[in-house]
């Protein structure tokens, strides 16, 4: 799952055509929590929204139940996301990394996940939905592979500049695609401060590794 991730960055060479309003002037943090705004890109460009779909039938501005991450095996067939994957409502969500817990020696112990360049870039996979003229979103995610395994079952979808392009142009017809990216095999983590757990603290010194 992904339930806390960074989104302080700055577009990199490769991203540059496909980020190239990031984060058109919304705000970015360290310690970024569900429920709040957060920049997100669509084919026609950045948006704000908010970080846990809203369905367009939702009496409510802020459901009950998560809907910050979706199963990939699952998400055509959920009643909360059924409409933005039949209408390819797809959208990107760029990270510095993201973060997981794992409980060791019966404390919960976070960790860092990031691309191996500093300050590297990890784009996620995402889903759109507009109601009440607010936009709202939520990350992919599928079984965890490789070294990701050793901290949680789950882990974003990421994509390559190559499967982002596709993402945002073909929709989610091309969605068989998003299993089989390898871009999770190059990511790295190291062990954080468990201060990262508040969602009110911030500062690039959530990232950093501790001894």
């Amino acid at each position: 799952m992904c339930g806390r991730y960074a989104n302080h960055i700055e577009a990199v060479h490769e991203w540059l055509e496909i980020l190239k309003d990031w984060p058109a002037g919304i705000a970015t943090g360290f310690n970024v929590a569900p429920t709040q705004i957060i920049p997100a890109v669509q084919a026609q460009g950045t948006f704000p929204m908010r970080w846990g779909l809203v369905p367009t039938w939702s009496k409510e501005a802020s459901p009950k139940y998560a809907t910050f991450n979706a199963r990939l095996e699952s998400v055509s067939d959920k009643p909360a996301f059924r409409n933005a994957w039949r209408h390819s409502q797809t959208c990107l969500i760029p990270a510095r990394g993201y973060y997981e817990w794992r409980t060791e020696q019966g404390v919960k112990q976070p960790y860092f996940i990031h691309a191996p360049e500093d300050p590297g870039l990890l784009v996620f996979a995402g889903l759109w939905e507009l109601r009440e003229g607010q936009y709202s979103c939520t990350i992919l995610t599928r079984e965890s592979a490789g070294a990701l395994s050793q901290l949680h079952s789950r882990m974003p979808v990421m994509l390559s500049p190559g499967d982002a392009r596709s993402w945002l142009t073909e929709g989610t017809g091309g969605a068989e695609r998003l299993g089989e990216s390898r871009v999770h095999l190059d990511v790295q983590f190291h062990a954080v401060d468990r201060t990262v757990g508040n969602p009110r603290s911030q500062g690039e010194a959530l990232i950093q590794p501790i001894r």
